[in-house]
């Protein structure tokens, strides 16, 4: 009997140990602003960026905006954490004057997997120079939110080249607008659809828009839409052969930060 207890109690602690580990995964969109400021490099205003996410360890999850084309390589910490990985981000050529910035997350990382809550960090990083050959980075910095059940709503301090920095953080279930489809006249088709899907909506004003398609397990399948749009009726058609196998998709749209989802069949 007195061999048999100290077993039962390594059993328990193990057991502790590992249901105080047990991750959550809350579906959520992160959204996130912020302006940079000339550095007086040697082609400023001009410059090449990047926005990615990397986790609490500090590992690289996915990038959000690369705006550098053939420059990509001198945006030296970027490319050291990503590994060149621009893959769903948005991208675009070399930048011609500082302005502002908005990246959208659904919380997945490049396989389109919702990654755990825990505490991630948004980084950013631009240069003037050519960073990668005379050894001079241009300036970084990042910020840290903890991705959970809970709602954020958060600034930051401006740094030297970094300014007006905010996050929003919106649990799916606790920030879903029901009232947005009809604000912005929200419309797809055709149901069920087969090859491609339509979709239309309307835009009172300049926004922020972020639309993904996800399989009924959350995973995100399709990215549709990542940019400002102007004001008006938006109308967009997709190809969905590859998507067809998935008897039901979600599409989630989130514009100025509200979120709308709209559930569609397959024939």
């Amino acid at each position: 009997m007195k061999k048999i207890l100290p077993f039962f109690i390594v059993i328990f602690v193990l057991f502790h140990v590992m249901s105080s580990k047990a991750q959550n995964y809350t579906d959520a969109n992160m959204s996130f602003n912020v302006s940079t400021v000339n550095i007086g490099g040697n082609y400023s205003p001009r410059h090449v960026l990047a926005i990615w996410i990397k986790d609490s360890e500090g590992n690289f999850v996915i990038s959000r905006k690369v705006l550098a084309a053939s420059r990509k390589q001198h945006l030296v910490k970027w490319v050291s954490s990503s590994g060149n990985n621009s893959v769903s981000a948005v991208t675009g050529p070399t930048i011609n004057n500082h302005t502002s910035h908005t990246v959208n997350w659904d919380c997945r990382d490049l396989s389109g997997n919702l990654v755990p809550d825990g505490t991630y960090q948004v980084w950013m990083e631009f240069t003037s120079r050519n960073s990668a050959s005379d050894g001079v980075p241009g300036p970084s910095a990042h910020i840290s939110f903890t991705k959970g059940t809970d709602e954020l709503n958060q600034t930051f301090p401006d740094e030297t080249y970094f300014k007006q920095m905010s996050l929003t953080y919106s649990p799916i279930g606790v920030a879903l607008d029901e009232t947005g489809e009809n604000i912005f006249d929200i419309r797809l088709g055709p149901v069920p659809f087969t090859n491609e899907v339509n979709l239309s909506f309307v835009l009172p004003e300049s926004s922020f828009v972020s639309i993904n398609m996800y399989d009924a397990q959350g995973r995100r399948i399709k990215e549709l839409v990542d940019d400002y749009l102007t004001p008006g009726i938006h109308v967009k058609t997709y190809n969905t052969v590859d998507i067809c196998q998935n008897e039901l998709v979600m599409i989630r749209f989130s514009i100025n930060g509200r979120l709308v989802i709209r559930k569609l069949s397959c024939l």
